[in-house]
């Protein structure tokens, strides 16, 4: 049988309690002389002190100086030589250059992984909804926060932080774990690619837009074939994302970083969508630029790698990811610990790497996965919006989706021994715990919803 984590609740309670009572007190912490090596302090905030990434060149307008960024190229067949010289065996990082801190999240997801589920929730828009739900529940939060870089290669420089300087606030101000992934939009037409209406990451929006406009299809193959338009296009996006990682580094934000998911079909265009992308690993190809450019040419120091690409045809080099992933969305209600998807995944990862839920459709049930003894998942990602709560009352207040969850599941689920929440996380360094802002704003409606509920 597993082991099971000795739990302080009452202790995480009362912490938690004393950082609602000191909000607005905390954010101005002035970084501190005692920092600690290994990115965990005593609670005062720090200012990082590893080295940056490589920047990536921009012009004068914002945008990826693209006469830069050409000059470098994966050479393939050198890159998977490397890995294969180098190794992996999972108990550390892939990457090179990971920085102090992003090792000390690495080390303790590893810590908890077999023993702990870890709680997550993704994200759905900036009122950030989701997070107002499981604090009307419960009282806490999930520990980890998913964020998308959906609209970063279709915004204009200006526009592009959205959504990283909300997990930059989540991470400094109240010391959660960031979470990105990126649902890539790439021009249906190579010559629309300015155009951000002409942008899709589904392939049948792309099909449909291709079917109105005349010109050039993008096809993933000549995306990952140095000398075509594709390729550029697939160059600048991947640089542009980049500018934002490494403000999330320069912010001291490790990332759990998942991109190209759910390949194991048609669906998206860097899907494994038939027998030629299949053989020809089109899909492998691209997940190694991305991982080339990040890790050698930026070298990027805060990026935990996150693979999902749940198909045996989708299988990349092991030394290319920390953690594997499978998205799981069943039909009818089921909070089952989904074992056979476990066994699928298991079968595709390298022995020794951590197992996640990185999306679902419904939560796995703790009981059932701390009594099992073949399923360790590491944590469970929800989808957003009806995934979790469906409408609000009066107030704005979200309503829990009875349709996926009750309020006495995720009470069970919050206050589980082995399930970690946020208030159960270390303090790493450069962070305070502090509440967001986007739930302290609502706890007034909040209380008026508890006090209407509480009458009859």
């Amino acid at each position: 049988m597993k082991s099971l984590k000795t739990t302080k609740r009452l202790t995480a309670l009362l912490i938690a309690a004393s950082m609602l009572c000191s909000c607005g007190t905390q954010g101005g912490s002035e970084a501190s002389d005692t920092a600690v090596s290994d990115g965990v302090t005593d609670g005062s905030a720090q200012t990082p002190s590893e080295p940056l990434s490589n920047p990536v060149a921009v012009d004068a307008d914002g945008n990826v100086d693209m006469t830069v960024a050409l000059a470098y190229e994966t050479d393939f067949d050198a890159f998977l030589a490397n890995l294969d010289a180098k190794g992996t065996t999972g108990d550390d990082t892939v990457s090179d250059n990971t920085n102090a801190k992003t090792q000390a999240v690495f080390d303790w997801l590893r810590e908890n992984y077999g023993t702990n589920l870890i709680t997550a929730q993704q994200m759905m828009n900036e009122k950030q909804t989701e997070d107002v739900l499981y604090y009307m529940e419960t009282g806490v939060l999930p520990a980890i926060k998913g964020f998308d870089f959906l609209d970063v290669t279709v915004n204009e420089p200006g526009d592009r932080s959205t959504w990283t300087n909300m997990a930059i606030d989540w991470h400094q101000k109240s010391g959660g774990l960031v979470y990105f992934c990126w649902h890539w939009r790439a021009p249906a037409i190579v010559e629309n690619a300015d155009d951000p209406n002409s942008r899709f990451f589904y392939s049948e929006d792309m099909d449909n837009y291709c079917k109105i406009n005349k010109g050039t299809k993008f096809t993933l193959q000549n995306a990952v074939t140095p000398g075509t338009k594709e390729y550029e296009i697939v160059i600048r996006d991947i640089d542009t994302v980049a500018i934002e990682l490494q403000k999330l580094e320069a912010a001291g934000v490790p990332v759990l970083w998942r991109p190209l998911h759910e390949a194991s079909g048609a669906w998206f265009w860097w899907g494994v969508a038939n027998r030629e992308i299949a053989e020809s690993e089109y899909y492998q190809k691209l997940w190694y630029m991305i991982y080339d450019r990040l890790e050698n040419y930026h070298k990027l120091t805060n990026l935990i790698w996150v693979w999902n690409g749940q198909s045996k045809h989708a299988m990349v080099h092991p030394g290319t990811y920390d953690i594997s992933g499978v998205d799981v969305y069943p039909t009818t209600l089921d909070h089952s610990i989904q074992e056979n998807k476990y066994t699928q995944l298991y079968s595709m990862t390298e022995e020794g790497k951590m197992l996640a839920l990185t999306e679902v459709g419904y939560i796995p049930d703790p009981d059932e996965l701390a009594a099992s003894e073949t399923v360790d998942w590491l944590f469970y990602m929800p989808w957003n919006g009806e995934f979790v709560y469906k409408g609000t009352n009066i107030y704005g207040v979200p309503k829990i989706n009875e349709e996926r969850l009750t309020s006495e599941f995720l009470k069970n689920l919050f206050a589980h021994e082995n399930v970690i929440t946020w208030s159960e996380l270390p303090q790493w360094e450069g962070t305070t715990r502090e509440i967001p802002e986007s739930v302290t704003s609502q706890m007034m409606y909040i209380n008026l919803t508890n006090e209407e509920a509480a009458a009859q």
